[in-house]
């Protein structure tokens, strides 16, 4: 009897879900913090990717290059970050395709060490980014080049790594600036830097917390990409409308979060 009982739970755990179709694994990498990173653990947390038949592994992977290294792979299907990651790997030769974009500015402020008065200042300086061709690195160079500073000519870009990592890297002397997401500006302030300027006031739309998928994929799978949004998407509704729950599950997705802002 004891036997037969065990058996019949095994049986429960290896039955597909109500809609009939098994459970199907799926990775999502994700690069950069500062931009709603939140919705798609708030989808993980609150079940809607299972609720569609995906059991979706979230993975933080620092600089979005390393995300599309990570596609081009095959060990991820669908990637979180900026649009920059989705037109070089287009260039390349390995085409992606964005299926949302949750921002249409720019979430960053330039922070520097204190004896940065002005831009200009970085000439000769060395500032950070997260990785070359990544969506930091990409904003950085505009930034520059908008202040009338040539990249690597006038000023020294070095990779470092995601915004914690740049942060500690001004602190620590080894570079002079580097843009940081909104969330690090408190922080910033608290180590007296400098915050010489909010891009986010910057007059110009650019898409951040982009969710692309290989264009192959979309092509062969336009059913698993369906799902993925359609969780997706009411993950964002409900992070947007149902306070309760984010009381409720934040916290744990908060965790992951505090490991990377």
């Amino acid at each position: 009897m004891r036997r037969l009982a065990c058996l019949l739970a095994v049986a429960f755990f290896l039955l597909p879900p109500p809609n009939g179709h098994a459970i199907e694994k799926v990775v999502l990498g994700y690069s950069g913090v500062g931009s709603g990173e939140e919705v798609h653990h708030f989808a993980k947390e609150v079940g809607l990717f299972k609720t569609y038949g995906l059991d979706v592994e979230i993975v933080y992977i620092p600089g979005g290059s390393t995300v599309v290294q990570s596609m081009i792979a095959g060990d991820v299907q669908f990637g979180r970050g900026a649009a920059t990651e989705v037109v070089t790997s287009h260039l390349a030769g390995f085409p992606l395709k964005i299926l949302t974009a949750l921002i249409n500015k720019f979430v960053y402020s330039f922070v520097t060490s204190m004896n940065i008065t002005r831009p200009q200042d970085l000439k000769g300086k060395a500032v950070a980014v997260s990785r070359f061709g990544s969506g930091s690195d990409f904003i950085t160079r505009l930034a520059l080049k908008s202040w009338g500073l040539e990249p690597v000519r006038d000023v020294t870009i070095l990779q470092i790594g995601n915004s914690p990592e740049r942060l500690a890297a001004i602190a620590g002397g080894k570079v002079q600036g580097s843009i940081l997401s909104l969330s690090q500006t408190p922080r910033a302030k608290k180590l007296g830097l400098r915050v010489l300027a909010d891009l986010s006031q910057v007059d110009a739309e650019y898409p951040q917390g982009v969710l692309y998928a290989p264009a192959i994929l979309i092509e062969k799978r336009p059913d698993l990409i369906a799902a993925f949004l359609k969780a997706y998407v009411e993950g964002l509704q409900g992070f947007k409308t149902n306070k309760q729950v984010l009381t409720t599950s934040l916290p744990r997705t908060a965790v992951s979060r505090r490991e990377t802002t």
